[in-house]
């Protein structure tokens, strides 16, 4: 099987899937996509986004919020179904894992918020919640059919090909 990438996937830091999509036998094209990372080219209605870790689905939720919203909606106008595929070695499975995620923002902001209050200036914004982040993610899934899942880096190779063969 073909597998097309979008060429905007930084080279180097998809050595485990690309190994996998060739020990399996498919053939791995880079071609710029509408969205998401990874396609079928004769059937780009199913697509498949991955994220290396939780800490970049945070920021793509929360930081980019708008960008993120806006592809998911080029996904739906287009009549493509778009999966988030989330690697990660905290063992979280399910959205509802994310609830006991540690957040490395977390860690940031009392650091940041300590040193506010030793200097004398004004605390700093927390985070967003893990709370709040699900929240969101429900949203995705709601308004534009955005399906998030879970899985290790080691199981993203054969996840990928599953989604793109034969959806959840």
């Amino acid at each position: 099987m073909i597998i097309q990438c979008d060429t905007r996937q930084k080279r180097k830091h998809h050595d485990l899937k690309e190994r996998y999509f060739e020990e399996q036998g498919h053939k791995l094209v880079h071609s710029k996509m509408l969205v998401g990372d990874y396609c079928v080219p004769s059937n780009g209605s199913v697509v498949v986004d991955t994220k290396a870790d939780l800490s970049e689905l945070y920021s793509n939720l929360i930081q980019q919020h708008k960008r993120f919203r806006s592809e998911c909606i080029l996904a739906q106008e287009a009549g493509i179904k778009l999966y988030i595929l989330v690697e990660n070695k905290n063992g979280i499975r399910y959205p509802e894992d994310i609830e006991k995620w540690r957040n490395p923002q977390m860690f940031r902001y009392y650091k940041a918020k300590r040193k506010a209050e030793q200097m004398g200036l004004k605390e700093p914004k927390p985070p967003a919640s893990n709370v709040q982040l699900m929240k969101i993610m429900w949203a995705m899934k709601r308004d534009y059919g955005v399906e998030f899942l879970f899985c290790t880096p080691q199981e993203s190779g054969s996840k990928v090909i599953e989604l793109l063969t034969k959806g959840v």
